[in-house]
């Protein structure tokens, strides 16, 4: 006797099973771009204005300095962080918190800060971005030292509005977890929904 078949449900099941295993295929598509290529990252607050404004949704790139090895803290093909470079690091004072600061110098470099004018190895900082807000105080402080081997200077753009190295130190270059490279999305934090979309920020590559 031939079984019969239920062409309607058999074209039912099939497209049922064919939309799971599209999904499936395209969470791990999506855990795998976050997790070991491109994620996602919100800037709530103005340490970086003008360069980030407050807001703006960046794309970080996480395997500029390294691809981690699945489900451990190990790095293969590991690339040194490099002056200039805009990072997101986990804040060395609330490690579940993550921060975006400039780099400007590393292991080895001397550092030298008198008021806001900053030297590395007795040159001016070559940033070109960094701002001031003349409504703000800075941070009172002259600085002199040589940054230890794997550790990062880092500081804000917004030189007055900024906690950065100049508060808590150094940052460890292992724990760095990207380098922030373009704006994907921006939208004013002060706006309603349907207000303050900054759509000439869209596509801007960080320098």
């Amino acid at each position: 006797m031939k079984k019969i078949i239920n062409l309607e449900r058999f074209i039912k099941n099939k497209s049922i099973r064919e939309w799971t295993e599209a999904l499936i295929f395209a969470g791990i598509v999506a855990f795998v771009f976050r997790t070991w290529l491109y994620a996602p990252y919100r800037v709530p607050t103005g340490s970086m204005i003008h360069t980030i404004e407050i807001g703006d949704h960046l794309f970080v790139d996480k395997h500029a300095y390294g691809f981690v090895v699945p489900f451990s803290d190990l790095k293969l093909l590991r690339n040194p962080v490099k002056r200039g470079d805009i990072i997101v690091f986990p804040y060395p004072e609330e490690p579940t918190t993550d921060f975006i600061k400039r780099a400007i110098a590393i292991g080895g470099d001397h550092v030298r800060i008198e008021g806001e004018q900053v030297f590395v190895n007795d040159k001016p900082e070559e940033n070109t971005q960094q701002f001031y807000d003349a409504t703000l105080v800075g941070l009172p402080i002259d600085l002199d030292f040589v940054v230890p081997e794997g550790k990062i200077w880092v500081m804000g753009d917004n030189r007055r509005n900024s906690r950065d190295s100049r508060y808590w130190g150094f940052v460890d270059e292992t724990t760095v977890a990207g380098r922030g490279v373009v704006v994907y999305w921006s939208h004013h934090s002060d706006k309603s929904l349907l207000e303050g979309y900054r759509l000439e920020r869209i596509g801007k590559f960080l320098e």
